[in-house]
């Protein structure tokens, strides 16, 4: 089956530190049945299939600043990368991939690139790189990074590549042979790259491979984007990042979160509309905040999330509320015979979608699972308030000129306090009105991780007609602050960073 087209593929991130022996068996499988074989020449098992055990990972990968991502279709590991990132002075952070592998069956899917998206993201990171004799590696490093592999770049920063290839398990210092129109290391690594022969362009100029030797390509922040390259992959690079959030949203302690704190508040609010006995269906509900609160008021909840991580810690920490229960669904196609007095959805799930789309169809499972004259209450992201503060020039067709998002700073906002309205850290889409952030998440305590967020935030009007060509009827349409929708805003309002509809089905 062509896990493409099913979207089944998901991406997780850890600290090799935090690896457990299951992990890493998959890992040792997955390289082994997929990575290739020893050249015909090579000294040592030539023609044999190149194999890895567990063993070999465990005392050369698993170490301080080594990390893994991997691709998962279901349980299975069908593709996975693993590096070095760290900073290293004077230069800044460098990472260096030390293997690429997607099995065979996965393969021209993008799964590669999404991989090495995973690791650097839209990064200021000083350089990227790696060391491979496949050259299909090398133009997945070239495209994620939209940069050519350059010896005169490679050459200037050698010490600086040096000083990294310090910590990876196979390069000595003496190893490197670059110069004009040659950039490859002597890792004594004899791979069978003949599958490759129409496609050795690198070959140009990184060189033809000695024996034993890899290809030495790396990227360099100070190297000017290829425009082109970048326009061409925008799209699947953009899906990438959205492909694994779900793994970095799920080391988010909202709990913590400032704005969170007024579920009390919110909760009473809606009850306003709610009979005692009423059922309330919580479309994505993250954590369960308001889905618990609910309940403990002594309404039905089902609570319904794409990411049962979110929830987890919740059902463990009441168990005894009969009148709640939590599953995984996903809040655009999810569907059940039962229709309820009530649907809340909250916190910006209608808006976490860049497609228009998308978006429709959750306030479209609303509709339908909320019974004739039901009520259905919702938040979105205040477009308006957005609009007015960001920078002018962080606004632009985001697809077609780069340097909006380099020039954006990276926050680490959204993991430690949820404050995604500080305009400094905010681009707006002009073509397509949606907003972009660099976001870092914390890398299981490694450095952070950093992706590209995207979101559609929406003005009042703009939500009321959503809604009411959906069939609903809208009651209450406010501008308010989290934990406050009984106090209704001036739209500019620096604290109105959420809309508010109540509305019913008709």
């Amino acid at each position: 089956m062509d896990s493409k087209k099913t979207g089944k593929i998901r991406y997780e991130s850890r600290a090799a530190l935090n690896l457990t022996e299951e992990e890493i068996k998959a890992c040792s499988e997955l390289f082994s049945s997929s990575y290739g074989m020893y050249d015909k020449e090579a000294p040592n098992r030539p023609g044999e299939q190149i194999r890895m055990g567990v063993k070999h990972y465990r005392e050369k990968y698993c170490k301080e600043g080594f990390f893994l991502v991997r691709a998962m279709d279901g349980d299975r590991q069908v593709g996975h990368a693993w590096y070095i990132r760290r900073r290293y002075e004077p230069y800044g952070t460098m990472t260096w991939v030390l293997q690429l592998v997607v099995s065979r069956k996965y393969r021209r899917q993008g799964i590669a690139s999404t991989l090495l998206h995973s690791i650097w993201g839209f990064s200021d990171d000083f350089a990227w790189g790696l060391a491979s004799a496949n050259p299909c590696t090398v133009r997945t490093l070239e495209s994620a990074t939209f940069r050519k592999c350059n010896t005169a770049y490679i050459s200037k920063n050698l010490d600086a590549i040096r000083m990294i290839g310090r910590d990876t398990t196979f390069v000595k210092d003496d190893a490197y042979l670059v110069e004009k129109g040659l950039s490859q290391v002597n890792t004594e690594f004899f791979v069978d790259n003949s599958d490759y022969s129409k496609d050795m362009e690198c070959e140009r100029y990184l060189g033809e491979l000695k024996p034993g030797h890899e290809w030495l390509a790396f990227t360099f922040r100070e190297q000017k984007i290829n425009t082109e390259k970048y326009r061409k992959h925008f799209t699947r690079m953009m899906e990438g990042y959205e492909n694994i959030l779900k793994d970095a949203y799920s080391r988010m302690n909202v709990f913590e979160h400032k704005w969170a704190q007024g579920t009390a508040n919110e909760i009473s609010f809606i009850a306003n509309y709610l009979q005692a006995d009423d059922t309330v269906l919580d479309l994505g509900c993250g954590v369960g905040r308001h889905a618990v609160a609910l309940a403990k008021k002594g309404y039905y909840v089902k609570a319904v999330d794409n990411s049962p991580a979110l929830f987890e810690e919740t059902i463990n920490s009441n168990p005894n509320l009969d009148n709640l229960k939590f599953e995984c669904g996903d809040a655009r196609t999810y569907s059940e015979k039962i229709r309820y007095d009530a649907v809340i959805c909250l916190y910006d799930v209608i808006g976490s979608y860049p497609n228009v789309a998308d978006n429709r169809k959750i306030i479209r499972t609303a509709y339908e699972l909320v019974r004739d004259d039901g009520i259905f209450v919702l938040s979105v992201m205040n477009m308006e308030l957005t609009e007015s503060i960001i920078k002018e020039k962080y606004k632009g067709i985001i697809r077609s000129n780069p340097n909006i998002l380099l020039e954006l700073p990276p926050s680490d906002t959204m993991q430690k306090s949820g404050a995604i309205f500080d305009p400094k850290y905010l681009a707006l889409d002009t073509e397509r009105k949606l907003i972009y952030r660099k976001e870092q998440f914390d890398n299981d305590n490694g450095l952070p991780a950093e992706y590209i967020i995207r979101d559609k935030r929406y003005s009042g009007k703009e939500i009321r007609e959503m809604l009411e060509k959906t069939g609903f009827e809208v009651l209450e349409l406010r501008y308010v602050q989290a934990g406050h929708f009984d106090v209704g805003l001036n739209p500019t309002d620096a604290r109105a960073k959420e809309i508010c509809v109540v509305c019913r089905k008709v």
